[in-house]
């Protein structure tokens, strides 16, 4: 995800997801937008994911590995098929020539990330979790979980992102 989530959802659409309704929130604050896309492009981390972490952390409870595991396999399939082709597309599409395939592209990239939401959305309806007393804790506990899928080299400087991120989130809600 590269720009700003847009909420021209249709009737019926996404309503009964306040996991949209806190994407939307959150990831209009340009320090949390900033953070989840360096992690997103430095560590292959997926925003919907990281949103999703915050949103559940919001909730006051914390994943676990097999929470973690279930979200990832049903954005997957989203993720790969759609999410990350379009974005890939609308990347090379970049520039004053191409500006209304870009945005043509754009669209469609939000709205396999959309689908995506809804997805983690109905998936997150059916999990309970363990609380967590302080606010910043459950959402570095969570982004956290979901970082251990990364096997990169870099683990201390995702280590610091992740725990910045965490920081805006429990600021921001």
């Amino acid at each position: 995800m590269d720009e700003k989530f847009v909420d021209d959802r249709p009737q019926g659409a996404l309503q009964d997801y306040p996991l949209w309704d806190y994407a939307l929130a959150v990831y209009s604050q340009p320090a949390i937008q900033a953070q989840c896309l360096v992690l997103q492009d430095r560590y292959d981390l997926d925003v919907n994911l990281l949103l999703a972490a915050g949103y559940w952390a919001c909730a006051e409870r914390c994943w676990s590995a097999t929470q973690v595991a279930e979200l990832v396999a049903v954005s997957a399939e989203l993720r790969e098929s759609y999410v990350l082709p379009l974005r890939a597309l609308r990347r090379k599409a970049e520039g004053p020539k191409r500006q209304d395939l870009y945005r043509a592209l754009k669209n469609a990239e939000l709205a396999a990330e959309r689908l995506q939401i809804e997805a983690l959305a109905q998936q997150l309806g059916g999990f309970s979790g363990n609380a967590k007393p302080k606010s910043q804790n459950r959402y570095l506990a969570n982004l956290t979980m979901y970082a251990k899928r990364y096997k990169g080299s870099e683990q201390l400087k995702l280590a610091a992102c992740l725990s910045e991120l965490a920081a805006s989130l429990a600021a921001a809600t």
